[in-house]
Order: C-alpha cells, then structure tokens, then sequence
C-alpha cells in the first residue's frame, strides 16, 4: 500500500523537473530510474492520470508508453508531434489517427477539434481495450475507433509485440515486423488490414485536415493505399520514420521520400519543440525521426 502511494506523490516532482528543460541533461537519467524502478517494484500498478491538463488516460508503469505519460505528462518521441497537432488541426478539423496505440493523440485530437471528427484505427486487441477505456473517462462524442490496421491491400496479418523492453514493457513497439533481437518475448494475433483509400470511399468521407501515422514499419505500406485520398484531400502528415522497423519491412526512407516528393509534398524533420528544418535527401534523416509532409501549391 506505501509503495503504491510513492508514485502519486512522486509524480508532481517528476512532472515539474521535465517542464524546465534546460534540467533534462542532467536529471534525465535519474527520471529513467524512477521509471524503471517503479515498473518492476509495482508491475501491475495502475493509475488514472491527467494529460494535457484535461485529458484522463489510465496509465500501467510497467508500459513504456504509459509510464512516460504518468511520470511526464506526455510521450517523449511525440513532444513535437503533439505541438503540430495543436497547430494544423482545426476546430471542425477531421483527424485520421493511424496507429492509435493507447489514444493519448486521438483524445488530444478529440480536444482539439471539437466540432470535428477523430478516426483513430488500432487493429491490436490490447490497444483497443486500453483507447475503449480511456475514452470512457472523457466525455468526447466525435472519436470513431477502426479496430483495423492500415495497408497497401485487404486482408489479414499477424501483430506480434513485444513483452519487455530492457525493464518496461514496450507494447507501443508492436508491428508487422518483429524486432526479434530485442524482445524476450512475443505476443502475435491475427489483425484484419485495410485500405485507406476504401475506408474513405466506404465511409464517404468528404475532407482530412491531418493525418498521423506510426505503425512501426508498416508507414509506406499504408501510404501507397492511401494515394487516391491523399491526391484527392491534400493533408498535412505527421509519420514516423524508422531506418531499422523500415529495413524490416523491406523498403527504406528513400521510398518514403519519393512516394511524398511525387506528390508534390514539402518533407521536413520535426524536433522536440516541434520546429522543423526541410529534408531534401535521405542524407538529412537519422536512425529515427518524426517528419512533417507538407502539400504544395
């Protein structure tokens, strides 16, 4: 029972000391420790916290994804991404969610562009039944969940993720291609696919202000299913871009370059305080990256 109570009194504190980032050099690490003790003296624990000062999520400390979320108030990978998000999407805006993991972008989204509409597609049942929940602690009416993954073609496939990550489960790593190396353990499901561009024609959609996509690996896959909409639409993309969940996949990020440049798109890296600096090869991308896919006109 003490130790359970440590960490809702621990959290102001670690949530305080990551607001002044001039600190993160030097109290990082230690914020790390805190994390990964915690995820193994309290591996089933879980609290319902606040995000973006309105948002509950219910967050596990042993989740890599979730304990950021409990411990910072926001996903480090994403702190960029999430300032793009407040910029680009309207308050009507229509928002495609493309690997919504626990939902922490959708119910911002969802927050965002209130007289809009959220499509958030997760195809993992874990997933799923966490974003369900969370949804269920706020009051937002316009998120539609597609319990589907995004790809090049119809069918069926095989999720595997991965149980443990160092000390903190990494479930967010989960993907079409496993990162067998790293993972002890690997859960697998069977998953149903989709295309973008018959999803939208089904569903009659008439607009898409933004998409996000992180489906480790599977990003290009999912765009050459897309190329109807993203012609027709024009969004503003947010994806991740991974050299190594890429290689796995068979493509590389010259593929993702191209695929973005032949449809006139502007590409740009995004940073931690979401500015962004443009991509013109593929010598300007590292390892890994988030990027912004700008129309042109």
């Amino acid at each position: 029972m003490i130790n359970a109570l440590l960490p809702k009194l621990l959290q102001p504190l670690t949530r305080s000391l990551t607001t002044h980032r001039f600190l993160h050099p030097y109290l990082w690490r230690y914020l790390i420790r805190v994390r990964n003790h915690f995820a193994t003296v309290e591996e089933d624990c879980e609290f319902v916290t606040t995000i973006e000062k309105t948002i509950r999520v219910r967050t596990k400390l042993s989740d890599h994804i979730e304990s950021q979320l409990f411990w910072q108030g926001f996903q480090e990978a994403d702190e960029g991404v999430l300032r793009l998000i407040y910029k680009y999407l309207p308050r009507d805006g229509i928002f495609f969610d493309i690997g919504a993991n626990i939902g922490s972008l959708t119910l911002v989204g969802a927050k965002i562009a209130s007289a809009g509409q959220i499509y958030a597609f997760e195809p993992s049942d874990h997933h799923c039944a966490r974003l369900t929940y969370n949804l269920s602690l706020n009051n937002f009416a316009n998120v539609t969940l597609i319990k589907k993954g995004l790809y090049n073609a119809a069918g069926t496939a095989t999720l595997y993720r991965p149980s443990t990550d160092e000390m903190i489960n990494n479930s967010g790593a989960a993907s079409l291609y496993p990162n067998t190396a790293i993972a002890e353990k690997l859960f697998n499901e069977k998953i149903e696919l989709i295309k973008l561009d018959d999803f939208v024609k089904e569903q009659h959609i008439f607009r898409i202000d933004l998409i996000k996509i992180d489906i480790e690996g599977s990003e290009y896959n999912a765009l050459l299913g897309g190329v109807t909409t993203l012609k027709r639409f024009r969004p503003v993309v947010l994806i991740e871009l991974d050299q190594d969940n890429l290689h796995r996949a068979g493509c590389t990020s010259a593929d993702i370059l191209n695929f973005w440049y032949d449809l006139n798109y502007q590409v740009s890296r995004i940073d931690i305080n979401g500015e962004v600096t443009p991509v013109n090869s593929e010598a300007d991308l590292g390892r890994h990256q988030n990027l912004l896919c700008q129309p042109q006109t």
